[in-house]
């Protein structure tokens, strides 16, 4: 006997999962800004510590069902990544260093190797970085963990960047589907292998028409350059007025971006029958943007009163010590303003970078994680241990390369 299943039956939803986050602002900038200050003795080495510190508390204060996230990884493993990575680094830099003085003609030409060498790099680093954060990962007692190439995905990477440059962009969504796949299908939790279900035609579809006003909004705004009097005169002052342009339509259009990208990479996150949705939105990327803008024009106003009238009152104290400087004699007075000078520069780059991470580290992290759900998480119940801890070079490599883009 043959027993039918009405398709007007409704199918039952996967029990779904919210997630929180539990750290408090005020303890996040306290590391911030004390940290920060740490790195100025340590000539930067405290970074280390810091960045350390930071993703645990991101990852303790994460939780699902009130069972939080554990980072595993320690200062000395990123310390130690570092140094390796440059010890990669240094023989490139001296070796493009010496090819410029033996072929004086072609010397701009000897850049050129390096930088392609660093692009490579770049990419072999990322995503050698995840696998490193994966790693150090634990949820229920069960490590994620990473499989894969550094050099295969490096490979992907760059024939995709070839092909973006090729449609000026246009090839954008199909190449972070595949990218984005690799990763996945190459991540596990436990013996859970993981796996994204994006696809580039449906991110196409979300944000083609940024990818088509920005394309038209740079060639409106070269007719209209070129339009303007005295263009032909003068095409530098023309040049940038149109760079200026196309930054503002950067601006404009790069938050939009990110959360369209941000949630259609979420919804596609994939660990066996476990699925991921996000109900982020689009304000919050313009609001974070808002918020480091407005912190940033108001600690540099902040900076420069602070320090003009810390500069007034040592000038008044230490008259003869400027004179000697600016006369090119360094008294000891001198070398007592020249550092505390250096000292202030460092401490006014240093807060820009405590904005960015308090905002686009924790506000970011924050945000994604609250507007976040998980379905059919106990589907994870069965998983057991398994994988291995990855190497650091990746992460040092990112490290050295500006290319750590995440906390």
């Amino acid at each position: 006997m043959t027993v039918s299943v009405s398709s007007n039956v409704p199918l039952t939803p996967p029990p779904a999962s919210s997630m929180s986050f539990s750290g408090g602002r005020g303890e996040f900038l306290k590391m911030l800004v004390a940290g920060s200050l740490y790195q100025i003795p340590t000539f930067g080495f405290y970074r280390f510590w810091l960045i350390t510190k930071l993703r645990r508390h991101l990852w303790a204060n994460t939780q699902i069902e009130g069972e939080s996230f554990e980072y595993t990884g320690t200062a000395k493993e990123l310390l130690i990544g570092f140094l390796i990575a440059l010890a990669i680094l240094a023989p490139l830099y001296i070796a493009v260093f010496i090819a410029s003085f033996v072929l004086e003609e072609q010397a701009a030409f000897a850049s050129i190797p390096l930088f392609l060498i660093l692009y490579v790099l770049a990419h072999f680093g990322s995503y050698r970085a995840r696998r490193y954060r994966a790693s150090r990962t634990i949820f229920r007692g069960v490590r994620f963990w990473m499989k894969g190439s550094g050099w295969a995905y490096a490979f992907r990477a760059v024939l995709w960047d070839f092909a973006n440059l090729l449609t000026l962009g246009l090839a954008l969504p199909w190449a972070a589907a595949s990218l984005e796949r690799y990763r996945m299908r190459h991540t596990y939790f436990g013996n859970v292998q993981g796996d994204f279900s994006g696809t580039g035609w449906s991110l196409f579809k979300r944000g083609w028409w940024i990818w088509a006003s920005g394309i038209a909004m740079i060639i409106g705004s070269v007719f209209i350059i070129a339009a303007l009097p005295h263009a032909a005169e003068d095409p530098e002052t023309a040049m940038q007025l149109v760079i200026a342009l196309l930054l503002l339509v950067l601006l404009a259009l790069s938050p939009l971006a990110m959360a369209i990208f941000t949630r259609w990479q979420i919804n596609g996150l994939r660990f066996g029958d476990v699925m991921v949705s996000s109900k982020l939105r689009t304000g919050t990327f313009y609001g974070l943007f808002f918020k480091v803008f407005c912190s940033s024009i108001g600690y540099a106003i902040a900076f420069s009163l602070v320090f003009g009238i810390g500069a007034f009152i040592i000038g008044m104290f230490f008259l003869d010590a400027l004179a000697d400087m600016q006369a090119g004699a360094w008294s000891g007075g001198a070398i007592v303003i020249g550092i505390l000078g250096a000292v202030a520069y460092l401490i006014f780059l240093l807060g820009f970078g405590v904005i960015q991470r308090y905002f686009f580290g924790r506000g970011l992290w924050a945000a994604i994680v609250t507007t976040t759900t998980v379905s059919n998480l106990h589907a994870l119940n069965s998983a057991v241990a398994a994988g291995k801890a990855s190497g650091v070079v990746g992460e040092g490599l990112a490290d050295a390369l500006d290319f750590n883009v995440s906390i």
